[in-house]
């Protein structure tokens, strides 16, 4: 049974978009009613997500973790159609997520593939004012990066950054947008030939004073990677700096295969 196929580009670029607003809340909080996006440079897709009756609300978490598992499902099926996503978390159906091209009638999702997606234990959608108050961190006017291809740098399969890009955003939003990133750590998965690894500003420890390397910093970095390579026309290998009121603060790369602890140093990682 196959939905009208989707272009697999915007469908990814919307989904990193949505799990980053997302991922910008409070991770055990609920979300009211109806949210979605439609990306002004992607408008051939929506995506959005609904609560199952009688519920009004969904929670963050269950929605991150339904986007990247219905990705991971795409990216490995070959498979970008309109779907209707069946959120079963807990022995329960929690809600729904669609994708589909954006008409007034989208909700609907009349030609679809139904999908499940479980916990890991067992027209034109408006931005909702509930997700931009929440994600004001993530656009931060103090907030800058400076990313740059390596001079050695390996390219890398689309699909493994998008991927790697949806998992750090996974990883990183369980923690509050303004704690303090306290060491190195990196992001990787055995399914993705890519790994990101994030540091303090020179590796050192953490800042005493402003501006400090907060999560929020570590999400909008992150959110931003898939777009600046597909405006660069390449995947590969990539180092940026991140600033906060023009200071640095820390550092990211993105590097072809598994990550691999360094011999010697005090690099933490998890």
């Amino acid at each position: 049974m196959s939905g009208t196929k989707l272009p697999a580009t915007p469908v990814l670029m919307n989904a990193v978009e949505l799990a980053a607003r997302y991922a910008g809340m409070d991770f055990l909080s609920r979300v009211h009613q109806r949210q979605g996006i439609v990306l002004p440079e992607f408008p051939q897709v929506e995506i959005a997500v609904v609560p199952a009756p009688p519920a009004t609300r969904i929670e963050v978490r269950v929605v991150i973790y339904t986007i990247y598992a219905v990705i991971l499902d795409m990216i490995h099926g070959q498979r970008f159609n309109e779907c209707e996503v069946e959120v079963f978390w807990d022995d329960q159906v929690k809600g729904y997520v669609y994708f589909t091209e954006p008409s007034d009638d989208s909700l609907s999702a009349r030609d679809h593939i139904k999908r499940r997606a479980s916990s890991p234990s067992s027209n034109n959608t408006t931005v909702p004012q509930e997700l931009t108050n929440t994600t004001a961190q993530l656009t931060d006017a103090l907030f800058n990066w400076r990313p740059i291809y390596k001079p050695d740098a390996k390219n890398l399969r689309p699909y493994d950054v998008f991927l790697l890009a949806l998992g750090a955003i996974k990883v990183v939003a369980p923690f509050p947008g303004s704690e303090k990133v306290p060491g190195a750590f990196h992001v990787g998965s055995e399914i993705v030939d890519a790994h990101l690894e994030i540091y303090l500003h020179q590796r050192r420890v953490p800042r005493k004073s402003p501006p400090f390397f907060r999560y929020s910093d570590v999400l909008a970095a992150v959110r931003r990677i898939p777009g600046w390579e597909l405006a660069n026309h390449r995947f590969a290998e990539l180092f940026c700096s991140i600033e906060v009121a023009r200071r640095p603060v820390g550092s990211m790369m993105m590097n072809k295969g598994q990550f691999r602890r360094p011999v010697e140093g005090n690099v933490s990682t998890s």
